[in-house]
């Protein structure tokens, strides 16, 4: 009796076991991959990378615009090639006057120093009382403001003038002034080189050289 009844224990356990096999295959079912069977489609990331800020891409993307990207020529916006082309002969006077022009305006500040010199002396070297000396350093001071006066006018007036240029604003009234300054620092000079021939015979400034 008890074997029996252990069989029976025995069958109805294997039953149970077999059971709960065929019911976790039919809940979980894997079904085998086949060659027909199509793979399963992969979600895309949360955070895809935009395309337009890939660094390979860009410079890619670059490299090929770059033949294109080509700047006009002088051509293209209008200029035409006879007032483009390079003229070595009419950049070598411009930068020939260019240097000239800038040793006009140093002499002309160097002048100024003996004028003014001449101007201070002169009130020294006239009148009964005045020395030789001080009529010598007056001729002296005078004789090297009008030298330095002529070098410097010369760099101007020989300087190359380019052509189809024109002259305006401070050096147009500059040239302008020179018509005045000009014949004075030549008169001057020459009449006071009379007075001084007077004064050094003993005799009084008269006639035209009292202008001085």
């Amino acid at each position: 009796m008890p074997r029996r009844f252990g069989l029976k224990l025995a069958g109805i356990l294997y039953y149970c076991l077999f059971a709960a096999a065929v019911f976790a295959q039919t809940t979980n079912p894997t079904a085998p991959r086949t060659e027909n069977s199509k793979p399963t489609a992969v979600s895309p990331p949360d955070n895809p990378e935009p395309e337009g800020n890939n660094p390979n891409q860009v410079h890619q993307n670059q490299q090929a615009t770059a033949p294109n990207q080509q700047a006009p020529s002088l051509g293209d916006l209008g200029f035409p090639s006879s007032e483009t082309k390079p003229n070595p002969e009419e950049q070598a006077r411009l930068d020939k006057r260019s240097h000239m022009l800038r040793i006009h305006q140093r002499l002309g500040l160097i002048t100024t120093v003996p004028l003014v010199a001449t101007v201070v002396t002169g009130s020294f070297a006239g009148g009964r009382s005045t020395s030789s000396t001080n009529r010598d350093l007056h001729a002296a001071l005078g004789a090297t403001t009008a030298g330095l006066y002529i070098t410097t006018a010369s760099y101007a007036i020989f300087a190359p003038k380019p052509h189809g240029i024109e002259t305006r604003g401070p050096i147009r009234v500059h040239k302008a002034l020179a018509w005045i300054h000009g014949p004075g620092m030549i008169l001057t000079p020459i009449l006071g080189a009379m007075a001084f021939e007077q004064k050094s015979r003993g005799e009084k400034v008269h006639g035209i050289a009292s202008a001085h």
